[in-house]
Order: C-alpha cells, then sequence, then structure tokens
C-alpha cells in the first residue's frame, strides 16, 4: 500500500498541529492556567492521528485522557480546545468537562469517562447506532495497554465481534499504566495485538514512531471494517516522553530510556520522508510551524478572555 502525496502532506500538518498543541498545554499549565492535571501526549501523536487521516464525514471516536488535541482530527478547534481546557463558556462543553473531556457529539466524539476504559461501551453503542441505520459510519476506540486488562474492554470488545459491529479499537501501547510497566502486569507482551484472537478480530501491531506504517495498518483494517465484516484491532507501540501527569518525577524507570526513546520522534520521521521525496521543503514546514504557533497562542488567548460559564447554569445537563 502506498500513501498519496496530498495525504501525507494533510497527516504532517495535523501530526505537527497535535504536536504543538501538546506542547503549548504543558506551556500553559506550567504557568498555573490549567485547572485540573493533566496528562500529556507529546511523541505519542501518531497513534491517534494516523488512523483518524483514514476517518470519513460523520465516523465517531472516543479518545482517553492523553493526546487530547488529537480531537483537533475530528474537528475541533483549537479555540473550542483551550477554552474548555480552561474551563470557560465558549469551550466544548461550556466549560464542564476540562482537560481530559474535550467532546463534542456534532464532530463525532462520543465523550471520555472519568474512570478509563468504561467508556468503551459507549464506543460500541456507537457501533450499535452505525450498524442499525446502515449509514456507513465507523468508530474509532482509543485505549491505552493498561486498560486493555478491565473486564469492561473485553465486554465490549467480546460484545462487537459477535454482532460484528464497525468499531477499530486502537491501543496506545506507551508500555506504562500510570507507574507500573505493562511486562509486569500483563501476561503478554502486546496487550491488544496479542489478545486479538480471542475475539476473532483481525490484528496489526506497528510501531508509532512512524506515521505512514499507522496510516497503511489503519487503512487496511478499516477498509476490512467498512466491507461489514464486523471490528479489529491495532496497536500502535509508543513510549510516554513525560511523566503520568505533569509533576511525575518518573521515579520508576530509567531516564537513560527514556532520553534513548525520544530519539523515536513520529514527527522527524514524517519530515524525512517528505523532505527526501521532494514533497515539502524544509522552507514549507518552517512557515507550517510559525503559522501554527500564531493560531495556538491566539487559541489561549481567546480562551483566557472567553467568559467563565454563568451560576445559573449549573443544573444544566443534570440527570
Amino acid at each position: 500500500m502506498s500513501i498519496s502525496n496530498e495525504k501525507a502532506i494533510d497527516m504532517y500538518k495535523e501530526l505537527l498541529a497535535v504536536r504543538m498543541a501538546e506542547e503549548k498545554l504543558v506551556e500553559i499549565y506550567a504557568l498555573g492556567k490549567v485547572p485540573g492535571h493533566i496528562h500529556s501526549g507529546v511523541g505519542e501523536e501518531a497513534a491517534y492521528v494516523a488512523p483518524l487521516m483514514t476517518k470519513n464525514d460523520g465516523d465517531y471516536a472516543k479518545f482517553t485522557h492523553r493526546v487530547i488535541a488529537a480531537t483537533h482530527v475530528m474537528g475541533i478547534t483549537f479555540n473550542e480546545m483551550f477554552a474548555e481546557i480552561l474551563g470557560k463558556d465558549t469551550g466544548t462543553s461550556h466549560g464542564r468537562g476540562g482537560v481530559n473531556h474535550v467532546a463534542h457529539l456534532k464532530n463525532g466524539i462520543v465523550g471520555v469517562a472519568g474512570s478509563l476504559g468504561v467508556d468503551t461501551e459507549v464506543a460500541v453503542g456507537a457501533g450499535v447506532s452505525c450498524k442499525y441505520l446502515e449509514n456507513g459510519k465507523i468508530v474509532y476506540c482509543f485505549n491505552g495497554d493498561g486498560t486493555h486488562s478491565r473486564g469492561n474492554v473485553h465486554e465490549a470488545m467480546n460484545l462487537a465481534s459477535m454482532w460484528k459491529l464497525p468499531v477499530l479499537f486502537v491501543c496506545d501501547d506507551n508500555q506504562f499504566a500510570i507507574s507500573a510497566n505493562h511486562a509486569n502486569t500483563i501476561c503478554t507482551p502486546n496487550p491488544a495485538y496479542d489478545r486479538a484472537p480471542g475475539y476473532a478480530m483481525p490484528a496489526r501491531l506497528v510501531e508509532g514512531d512512524d506515521p505512514i506504517a499507522v496510516y497503511e495498518a489503519a487503512k487496511e483494517l478499516t477498509d476490512y471494517i467498512r466491507e461489514g465484516k464486523g471490528p479489529a484491532v491495532l496497536e500502535v507501540k509508543t513510549y510516554r516522553w513525560r511523566g503520568h501527569f505533569e509533576g511525575d518525577q518518573c521515579a520508576y524507570r530509567d531516564a537513560s530510556v527514556t532520553e534513548e526513546m525520544r530519539k523515536r520522534d513520529c514527527i522527524a520521521t514524517l519530515e524525512k520522508y517528505l523532505l527526501d521525496n521532494g514533497i515539502m521543503s524544509a522552507e514549507d514546514m518552517e512557515l507550517l510551524k510559525n503559522e501554527l504557533a500564531v493560531e495556538l497562542d491566539q487559541a489561549v488567548e481567546y480562551a483566557e478572555t472567553s467568559p467563565e460559564p454563568a451560576l445559573d447554569s449549573v443544573y444544566r445537563n443534570v440527570y
């Protein structure tokens, strides 16, 4: 399978935008502007962006607490995103969700639960809707490696397989569930890929520092799903560059290993491909970075100057 030059450029633009947004989030958190903890996804962006480059209009996605900037690929503007992160009324959920819950159904984002993994059933529920309505949509369900040991995830995957639902289960395997390396907590080295046969699902395993390889694997699986054959599993091997949350000193892992893994950068890999094949120039890339830097600064300013939610709105959407 090959990727078109146009698709490669589009993926680079989204990948870079998500990387820079995640870096901006770390920056404003350090300045004390963000309520609550953030879970930085810097370095893991290809696990989210590359699969979503296969999406069609109207498809659904369920994200996690990490790489929240990937919601931009689904159409969330940086203005809306940072307004939600700062708890403002102009955010996607009018400030109610905050940094870990950037979601908007109009963009196909079904939301993120407070307890990781329990929202897998929600993604599968969206798959039930797609199949019932025969609308041709599919669902991208993102989870981490640790989450793939939770019982409700397996119940959801079993149901999806039994009913042949149009769901792509994407595992961002960054090797750590908070402070636990899954080599010490999970009986198999590939938490999603190795278990997929138990649910009669096709699966692909790919390194997350190669965005094109991730895209090609996702394209193969989404084509299979769109043919009505049922769900599939994509496991992307990444590494968590930063702590589980900002402020985490990561005393539980070897800093030299982390430094070595940071050299396997998905952005650098794609930039080399684009440069080597004459698809983009270094000047094109620098211009894009400058434009994104301005856009992100403006988004943060928009969020900071946006109104707080009105006090009398506290009872809205309460069930």
